[in-house]
């Protein structure tokens, strides 16, 4: 460490502070914090709000004074430093996952999959995560943010904005910060959701300084603590600092403290060297590089008891957090050790450090981070055999952080590790920039065939030909071509020619669909699946049983859209079968979902519920990451094949996602949300999604849905012509593959609706057709009312509808021809609280207009 200049040793002196007069040594160290009950009272008024901030500079005992309080409160209190690169949304997500692993191993797996919220759907499954984890704790859960000032991201912000705005009343959030937080404060402190406690309330008093001081057993006479009190203004850093003086001095002398508020630094310095040993002063740099210290990372790097040892006895400057299993650094501590580490450390010591910690970070859940400090270690082969591992999982904001890294480190050299190219592919196929990732492998796929024969390049085109076969199946969607299985030969060419084997075995991750075809050409469905089938061996062999199950999965799918139930039957069976043998999660679930389909449309209410509990505890398995929204969406699925709209999931129930590829599960949450906004009338939202959905490249089965969908919403706003010419075109789509039950799920509406097609003139549908589904809508109606009666009987529902008085009147002069202007007149209301009462009676019975209200009451004989 470098030596205090003479003349400013000089100068410490001259003001009769010697460095010996700091040391932590010359005071107890369970004696130099003052609890102060003052502030614990504060603090419990405070927790009663969603949101409490500390806003105070450095110095005044803010962290200090939370961490004594939550030591005697019984309360779940995780606790995160916040850093600078926080501001980055995804590294505050990952942060957050694990500070959630105090509140529970699962509620931390929702987050991770839910990932950084920045769409209505993100932050309505967040609120639900809140409510559904944190709100049933039995326990007080106080979540602590510290150096809070530290953030400036505005979408940063939001994510703590929607914590406060969805607290339940157990949750309250603690920001510790030097500055107030850039957040809505205006609208929290108007609700009465936000307690704030400011510099003038952390300040010591002058009965909380002769306490001090007297813990300390320092004589400190009145006169002495007026003048502390007035010097120091309560500044509780500089109390401190003379409390460590005293015990030496055994005086107060006031000028000595204008030397120390201008030498902290110096003060520090001058501390070190004459207290700590050279391998501190050095294991205290090369610490002060990161942002989180973590107690078994720290002991790790130092490899010594008796470093670490020394090192707990500066616990002026650095304290070990038994709650959070990590060191705290003071924050003039850190920014002292971070001035001096240009001159003291070396590269070699720094990236020992920073590798130290990327792996700390791999096995502990901060994948960010992890990239992060091998990007600093200039580790490239480790970032890219983490994407490697990863992929599959890596979503398009993620994936876009770390393309930023590959193009980092293509500035700096071409690297040499055969994954690289094959990870850059995926990269940028995982952001949506398929033209870009298929310029991409092409390139790599000349540039390296053209290279010598060896077993390294033959891995490399190996793998680049892996992402190349998801590349090309995802864009089935919008090209109708169907040839990825002779990049599956290739593939397995190079594959055999190498010594390379792939460990593990890769999942599928599909969306709820499995067949990618976008067009409604006759055959095509059945080339995707002959690709599918011919690919499956030299997949499967190179992947070691990747695609297990996936062809059998696929003529299922297709079996029931064309209503072909006991031939889907037997390929749904088989493709569990397979799948179970090597571990495909995702395609044995998509199997059981299609088999409940199968146990609904035959009126089998037990099957069905039987097929949902197995995927239930399939999809608990730790190896599938995607099980609470795949989950989610079954069931949502599950509750309005049963008309229970009300039961689906929460955030299934908000706005629409914006659309991506209809691959991706988030497309597959908006099917649901489709129906569910169907269900509950929500004709002119459901309609405008609808428009802009069709604006882009979609899966056959989709577009169908959307189209049938379109037609219903029409219909029911009695836009006849509008609805019938979105029917025709949805029967033209689907008649060349057969596909018809997407036209019978709705049951009742669809009986309707082709009655009224039948009769239209312009229709260009054979009657056959016409008659046929509406044949099939009508049973499958009587089949519904029979599984909703099964379904309440089993769970003991009571399916009756209350109204009020008012309701019932209400209801009554609807049915007598009566307006709402002329109910509102005869009853003394005004028109707006009639126009309540209504929806109010259509919501309790289940109905969109009149004509059904009055029917449902007429046969649940309400009137």
């Amino acid at each position: 460490m470098e030596k205090i200049k003479k003349n400013e040793t000089a100068e410490i002196k001259k003001n009769n502070i010697q460095p010996e007069d700091l040391t932590i040594n010359n005071v107890n160290q369970n004696e130099d914090f003052l609890e102060r009950t003052r502030l614990h009272a504060l603090l419990e008024k405070a927790i009663n709000y969603p949101l409490v901030i500390l806003c105070a500079g450095s110095g005044y005992g803010k962290t200090r004074a939370v961490r004594s309080f939550l030591d005697i409160n019984n309360a779940i209190s995780p606790w995160l430093p916040i850093s600078e690169r926080d501001n980055i949304p995804l590294r505050l997500w990952e942060s957050l996952c694990q500070m959630s692993l105090k509140v529970s191993e699962e509620y931390s797996s929702v987050l991770k999959e839910i990932g950084f919220p920045k769409t209505n759907e993100a932050f309505k499954k967040f609120g639900d995560a809140i409510k559904n984890y944190i709100g049933t704790q039995s326990k007080k859960v106080i979540g602590i943010f510290d150096d809070f000032h530290l953030l400036h991201n505005s979408e940063v912000f939001s994510v703590f904005e929607h914590i406060v705005n969805t607290a339940p009343s157990n949750l309250s959030i603690i920001l510790i910060t030097r500055s107030m937080p850039e957040i809505n404060l205006v609208g929290m402190n108007m609700n009465g959701k936000a307690f704030i406690i400011q510099e003038e309330e952390l300040k010591f008093t002058e009965d909380e300084i002769t306490k001090y001081f007297s813990q300390l057993n320092l004589p400190v006479t009145n006169v002495d603590t007026r003048n502390i009190y007035d010097d120091t203004q309560g500044w509780a850093f500089a109390i401190n600092l003379i409390g460590r003086s005293l015990a030496k001095n055994q005086k107060y002398e006031r000028y000595a403290l204008e030397a120390m508020k201008k030498n902290i630094f110096r003060l520090i310095e001058a501390e070190l060297c004459q207290t700590i040993s050279e391998p501190l002063k050095n294991f205290l740099m090369r610490i002060s590089l990161l942002e989180r210290l973590p107690a078994n990372l720290i002991k790790a790097l130092a490899n010594d008891d008796e470093l670490i040892s020394e090192m707990e006895r500066l616990n002026a400057y650095i304290r070990y957090d038994f709650n959070m299993d990590s060191y705290m650094i003071h924050h003039m501590f850190r920014d002292f050790l971070r001035h001096k580490q240009e001159i003291i450390l070396t590269d070699e010591e720094r990236i020992i450090v920073y590798e130290a910690k990327a792996a700390w970070c791999d096995e502990n859940g901060y994948p960010l981070d992890a990239f992060h400090y091998y990007e600093k270690a200039a580790n490239y082969d480790a970032i890219i055999n983490k994407v490697a591992v990863d992929s599959e999982q890596i979503m398009p904001d993620t994936a876009k952080y770390i393309l930023d890294i590959f193009e980092r480190i293509l500035k700096v050299s071409k690297p040499n590790h055969p994954l690289f190219p094959s990870m850059h592919i995926r990269l940028v196929t995982n952001t949506g920039q398929y033209d870009e990732a298929m310029t991409l492998a092409k390139q790599y796929i000349k540039d390296y065939e053209a290279l010598p024969d060896t077993p390294e390049r033959n891995r490399t085109i190996t793998t680049v030909y892996l992402s190349w076969i998801a590349l090309w199946m995802y864009t089935c969607t919008f090209n109708d071509v169907y040839n990825f299985d002779i990049y599956a030969v290739k593939m397995r060419e190079y594959f055999d020619k190498s010594p390379f084997k792939f460990v593990g075995t890769y999942k599928q991750t599909s969306a709820v669909w499995s067949i990618l075809v976008g067009t409604d050409r006759a055959g095509a469905i059945e080339e995707f699946i002959a690709a599918v089938s011919r690919a499956t061996p030299n997949i499967m062999h190179v992947l070691n049983g990747f695609f297990a199950g996936l062809e059998d999965l696929l003529w299922g799918e297709l079996y029931i859209y064309q209503r072909r139930f006991n031939d889907a039957e037997q390929y749904l069976y088989k493709a569990i079968v397979k799948a179970n043998e090597y571990d495909q999660y995702v395609t044995h679930s998509l199997a059981l979902y299609y088999l409940m389909l199968i146990n609904f449309f035959r009126g089998d209410i037990t099957g069905a519920t039987a097929r949902l509990k197995e995927i239930e505890t399939l999809l608990c398995e730790k190896e599938n990451g995607v099980h609470y929204t795949l989950y989610n969406i079954f069931c949502g699925f599950y509750y309005i094949l049963l008309d229970m709209p009300e039961k689906i999931p929460e955030w299934l129930k908000g706005d629409f996602s914006p659309y991506k590829s209809s691959a991706f599960l988030e497309i597959s949450a908006n099917r649901v949300r489709m129906r569910y906004h169907y269900k509950t009338a929500q004709y002119g939202a459901l309609l405008a999604y609808i428009e802009n959905a069709m604006k882009h490249p979609m899966i056959l089965f989709g577009r169908i849905e959307l189209l049938i969908l379109k037609s219903l919403s029409l219909y029911k706003l009695k836009k006849r012509d509008e609805a019938i010419a979105a029917f025709n075109e949805a029967y033209r789509l689907s008649e060349s593959n057969k596909i018809i039950a997407s036209f019978t799920e709705y049951a009742k509406d669809m009986r309707t609706l082709t009655l009224a097609v039948q009769k239209d003139k312009h229709c260009m549908i054979q009657k056959k057709w016409l008659e046929e589904a509406n044949r099939i809508s009508s049973t499958y109606a009587k089949l519904q009312t029979k599984i909703i009666g099964e379904y309440n009987a089993a769970n003991n529902i009571n399916n009756e509808v209350e109204l009020t008085k008012r309701e019932t009147a209400i209801l009554k002069n609807l049915a007598d021809g009566l307006s709402r202007s002329e109910i509102a007149a005869s009853r003394g209301i005004s028109i707006n609280t009639t126009k309540m009462a209504i929806n109010l009676i259509y919501g309790k019975l289940g109905v969109s207009s009149l004509p059904e209200a009055i029917r449902a009451a007429i046969d649940k004989k309400i009137i």
